[in-house]
């Protein structure tokens, strides 16, 4: 069977372009162009890692009480988890004073990037009051979380606005 005059040309010029197609497309990958990035991007989001939280050791107590609220989300604003401090001890089946101020939470969370956020609040005179957990909390600590790995921070009481801090 002959071909239409012109076909052979039409055939290598399709060829050509599509070579130059594949090698472009390879090159954009290989320099971390659409395709490497959303590997990449499963590849650090796949996985668990653990953030663990504890109080900062302070010399005593505080006499009137504390509250801590925190709540973990991921960099879009997702919630991943919340509580407040004494919700946790009482899953800890230990509500003795050193549990309130020796308890470490191990909250797990996606790997990579996760936000934590807490308000800490000290009784001073009246009870502390309780932070609204589906609200604005004060401190906010952006950390990168490792697959099977784990980021421990630290919530202290000096400053209110900036309660967190990594350990």
């Amino acid at each position: 069977m002959t071909e239409p005059a012109g076909t052979e040309g039409r055939r290598t010029t399709v060829r050509r372009c599509l070579l130059v197609l594949a090698a472009v497309t390879a090159a954009v990958t290989a320099c971390g162009g659409p395709d490497a990035a959303s590997t990449q991007d499963r590849t650090v989001s796949s996985g668990n890692g653990t953030v663990a939280v504890r109080l900062e050791q302070i010399d005593g107590v505080f006499v009137e009480g504390f509250e801590v609220g925190l709540r973990f989300e991921t960099p879009e604003g997702n919630i991943i988890s919340s509580t407040l401090w004494s919700e946790f001890i009482e899953t800890q089946g230990d509500a003795s004073l050193d549990a309130y101020y020796n308890s470490v939470l191990e909250q797990d969370v996606p790997a990579g990037p996760v936000v934590v956020l807490a308000t800490a609040n000290v009784g001073m005179g009246p009870p502390p009051e309780v932070p609204d957990l589906d609200g604005d909390l004060r401190c906010r600590l952006e950390v990168d979380v490792p697959a099977d790995g784990r980021v421990d921070v630290e919530v202290t009481f000096d400053d209110p606005n900036d309660c967190l801090r990594l350990r």
